[in-house]
């Protein structure tokens, strides 16, 4: 059961937002943007409010699980969670309550007081009604995903309007803007991938509703909006001060795994086609990590 219950809370997921919030205050330690006690103070609540980010994301798992047992038989197969809805809603329900306690607990921001309750309640609604949606269950989960760094700054003690236009700033907004874009053509991906399934349910997700071909379209639409943003930020080098390795970085691991997955999911015709486009979304987004990592280790 245990093997199940880590498969079931996707810890290559809970990985990702761990090192967000990592690189993240990395970034900000070493760019000076800070006050030192800001900082001092961020680095204490950081360790629970990441906690606290990880328990609600693993809660959205589970949940997710909980509504697509039959889902999942036709999509999945052998691959399926095992796992009883019982577990799944004891599991949802015991870590929600403890990330509450712990935001609460350690929270310095009220924005805390509104951004895990609500995002609990997005994440149950997602699995119960949006996620059958065209692009409403998408964008829901594509600004989930970006959230990770509002929550970190509302954990800064600073004034947005002393920090304006600060490179460092300028980078977590951008950071924010290629998870929202990216996450949503890899949702759009997996509605593709998942059709059979979804179809079966009743679900009236963008491939359904509107056809395999224009959620293609869809998809390939926010994977240039992503590289549009990685470009824009390449032309401003001397903006951010980025060295060539970062530079070298973000190509390689950033921008290369898009644009093979714009040619995988143009071509794309069978399953595991857009399975592997999905993956390659994946790993780009490690991408955008290490290259902001690099970037900050080197400031």
């Amino acid at each position: 059961m245990l093997l199940q219950i880590i498969k079931a809370i996707r810890p290559v997921n809970l990985l990702v937002i761990t090192l967000t919030f990592y690189v993240l205050h990395t970034l900000c330690i070493n760019s000076q943007e800070f006050t030192l006690e800001s900082l001092q103070i961020s680095s204490i609540s950081l360790k629970f409010l990441t906690i606290s980010t990880l328990l609600v994301a693993a809660a959205g798992y589970l949940i997710n699980d909980y509504y697509d047992k039959e889902i999942d038989f036709i999509n999945k197969g052998q691959e399926q969670n095992l796992l009883s809805k019982q577990v799944l809603l004891s599991g949802y329900s015991i870590l929600n309550i403890a990330a509450l306690v712990l935001s609460y607990t350690f929270a310095l921001s009220n924005y805390i007081f509104l951004i895990f309750p609500s995002s609990i309640f997005l994440l149950w609604l997602y699995s119960f009604k949006l996620k059958g949606l065209p692009f409403i269950g998408n964008f829901i989960v594509a600004t989930l995903s970006a959230a990770v760094p509002v929550i970190y700054l509302s954990i800064q003690d600073f004034s947005l309007d002393r920090f304006s236009h600060t490179p460092s700033l300028d980078l977590i907004i951008s950071f924010s803007f290629l998870a929202i874009f990216s996450t949503f053509a890899r949702e759009l991906v997996k509605d593709i991938e998942d059709i059979q399934g979804d179809k079966a349910q009743g679900l009236i997700t963008a491939p359904i509703l509107w056809g395999i071909k224009t959620a293609k379209t869809w998809a390939l639409f926010f994977l240039l909006c992503t590289l549009f943003i990685l470009g824009l930020l390449i032309t401003e080098i001397a903006y951010f001060n980025f060295n060539i390795i970062s530079l070298v970085i973000v190509t390689i691991f950033g921008i290369t795994p898009l644009l093979l997955c714009v040619a995988k999911l143009y071509q794309g015709a069978e399953k595991k086609h857009y399975r592997q486009a999905g993956n390659l979304i994946k790993l780009s987004m490690f991408g955008f990590l290490l290259f902001i990592y690099i970037h900050a280790t080197m400031l």
